[in-house]
């Protein structure tokens, strides 16, 4: 990808200098929000203990910059969509996902919406899913009533947010065009696989339990149905692709790592000659004479720090 001269590229898209300044302008808005909304979730899940509260992937609560390019861009050539639109209509910069125990889970979202409007937030959308055999959850979107701030809400139980999680490439190539392109830009073809998608989506969520009175939360959609005939080697074909797919995103994940990991070794001065100096220094001290040795070690009683809220980089929202 490229940054030059303020126009953005990446994965055959292309943002403008102008159009890039506008995404990134956007972004910085949810990145300088997402301190205090973090630290909002965080008591939302102290205080939801008792119903199984607990919050997934707070480490990606803030959508990566770009990402979000290449979304506008997408949008852009795809759907000739403008850019600022696309700014202006993101509500998942800031995203987050909330779990509950199934028989303890409608009160946890209950007492999660009570908590958001006291801080003076308001759903803008709620879309329950529950009854739907590819997805199952609650997504919500709330907007601060004199701010303006936006952000995603998800609502799991532990075993429906388990099940999406491994559905998630075949949510990658449900949503965009590698259905199609597999069938060869055969559109009944691609809409056979796009069954054989759906039918290994839903086998997942067979043994997650549905959350006794969900149904009073949220707009109920049935947004999917399963074709029962779908041919047996359109699910193989699938799975295949699907196998093919996850084996790309856990090497692309680990050479994300990698390379965060070199930045933090040569920040840390250990990586090139620093690492032979390390090295000398503790064959030195690895080597110290008797007379070198502290006299005495002087046990002093630890004293843990207050905790500290954590703004760390906090995604795949459905």
């Amino acid at each position: 990808m490229s940054t030059q001269a303020g126009a953005w590229t990446g994965g055959g898209y292309t943002l403008t200098p102008e159009q890039n300044r506008v995404i990134t302008e956007r972004w910085e808005r949810a990145a300088a929000a997402r301190g205090g909304m973090d630290a909002m979730m965080k008591g939302i899940q102290q205080e939801t203990r008792a119903q199984g509260g607990k919050l997934e992937g707070l480490e990606y609560s803030l959508k990566d910059v770009d990402s979000f390019r290449r979304k506008a861009a997408t949008a852009l050539k795809n759907k000739r969509t403008p850019v600022a639109k696309t700014a202006k209509s993101i509500n998942d910069l800031n995203r987050y996902t909330l779990t509950f125990e199934s028989d303890t889970y409608t009160q946890g979202v209950e007492q999660t919406y009570g908590r958001l409007r006291e801080a003076g937030y308001e759903p803008t959308a709620e879309k329950n899913t529950w009854e739907d055999p590819v997805y199952k959850g609650i997504n919500t979107t709330w907007q601060h009533t004199e701010s303006g701030e936006r952000f995603e809400l998800q609502f799991h139980t532990p075993e429906s947010f388990d099940a999406k999680m491994e559905n998630h490439e075949l949510y990658e190539l449900s949503r965009g065009n590698d259905l199609m392109k597999l069938a060869h830009e055969n559109k009944p073809l691609a809409a056979s696989y796009q069954d054989a998608a759906n039918s290994l989506q839903s086998e997942r969520y067979k043994n997650v339990k549905v959350p006794p009175g969900q149904e009073r939360i949220g707009e109920r959609l049935v947004r999917d149905k399963l074709n029962p005939g779908v041919p047996k080697e359109h699910v193989e074909l699938v799975r295949q692709e699907e196998t093919k797919l996850r084996a790309e995103n856990l090497a692309k994940a680990q050479a994300k790592a990698e390379a965060k990991a070199q930045v933090e070794r040569a920040a840390l001065g250990l990586d090139g000659p620093g690492i032979g100096e390390t090295q000398g220094l503790g064959n030195k001290l690895a080597t110290k004479s008797p007379a070198e040795e502290p006299r005495q070690k002087t046990d002093v009683p630890r004293i843990d720090p207050v905790p500290t809220q954590s703004q760390s980089r906090g995604p795949v929202v459905r």
